[in-house]
């Protein structure tokens, strides 16, 4: 047996070992919680859950009309929707596969290399150009969060309008491990950066299309997060919701769980229970978050693999 496959058969079982004993150990503690989170579930307004879906359609259809603009300044003419189907296989792959194995990104650049004709090298370029173009959003989102992180009265507050010390070791701690995984994966990102470099004359043409759209992208994050918020009647405020949308990132990113399952849903409710919200209540916004964002992408993006034959693509990433 491959030593790769049993280190992650042993790693499942340990983990739904410990699962099946917390759940056993807090059984009576979860059936209440189950109880009215369901209550709270029931309640849904179907109207802000179907504006929900439909806003993050809408936003896989920007990425899909970004990377058109990018490929289109390298001189590829192509329609955006047919780079849609494979976002979303992208997005299946991604919810299956840890970060550590780059998720969906080498499928997208066999995938659109065998329907369309972009060599390998240009798809990766357009790709990690997109990367940095979307730091910006991202950024200045992470700043408006941070600035309200944590409340004015935590007692390390230096004064109102300042951020705290606790505030200034969050962000410090944030960097070093953005600067531990550049450090690390330094070597791999050598070699398509400065790809990126001799191609930049030509990239940054889009620069600005994929600038707004990135930017368009994220503020559609929040309003889905808006609606599902609408959805289950709950009044959140502004900064808890770029706050979320923010640390969605950060812990899908880690390389630890497929997708961040179990990792970001924990992390999503702990952050909500901090801002005030009930455990039921924070529960039944993250599961309906999920539910769109992992079960429901996840169905789409399946049922685009099979019909384009994706999973032939995606077998083959793993050979290069």
């Amino acid at each position: 047996m491959n030593r790769g496959v049993f280190k992650k058969g042993i790693a499942v079982i340990l983990l739904l070992t410990a699962t099946s004993i917390l759940v056993y150990t807090h059984w009576t503690e979860i059936i209440p919680l189950l109880e009215e989170s369901w209550k709270v579930l029931r309640q849904i307004q179907i109207r802000y859950f179907v504006l929900a879906f439909s806003v993050y359609l809408l936003s896989v259809y920007l990425f899909a009309l970004r990377w058109q603009k990018v490929l289109s300044s390298l001189g590829y003419n192509l329609k955006a929707t047919g780079l849609f189907p494979i976002l979303f296989g992208a997005i299946f792959v991604n919810n299956f596969t840890p970060a550590s194995r780059f998720g969906g990104e080498p499928l997208r650049i066999i995938w659109v290399n065998r329907r369309f004709g972009v060599s390998y090298t240009h798809a990766l370029i357009t790709i990690l150009f997109e990367r940095m173009v979307e730091a910006i959003p991202i950024a200045l989102l992470f700043l408006y969060a941070l600035y309200f992180f944590p409340p004015a009265q935590n007692i390390f507050q230096l004064h109102k309008g300042i951020l705290s010390w606790s505030t200034v070791l969050f962000l410090l701690l944030v960097l070093f491990v953005a600067g531990t995984g550049a450090w690390l994966f330094r070597k791999k990102l050598e070699p398509p950066l400065n790809r990126l470099y001799k191609n930049w004359e030509q990239l940054r043409k889009s620069f600005v299309p994929a600038l707004l759209l990135s930017c368009g992208v994220w503020a559609l994050d929040i309003v889905r997060l808006e609606l599902i918020a609408s959805a289950l009647s709950l009044s959140i405020p502004l900064h808890v919701i770029v706050t979320v949308s923010i640390l969605y990132l950060l812990l899908g990113s880690l390389p630890i769980t497929p997708g961040g399952l179990g990792i970001v849903d924990g992390g999503l409710i702990y952050l909500l229970l901090y801002f005030g919200l009930p455990l039921a209540s924070a529960s039944s916004f993250v599961f309906l978050e999920r539910f769109i964002s992992y079960g429901l992408s996840s169905v789409i993006g399946f049922l685009y693999l099979f019909y384009y034959g994706g999973f032939t693509v995606w077998k083959d990433t793993k050979s290069h």
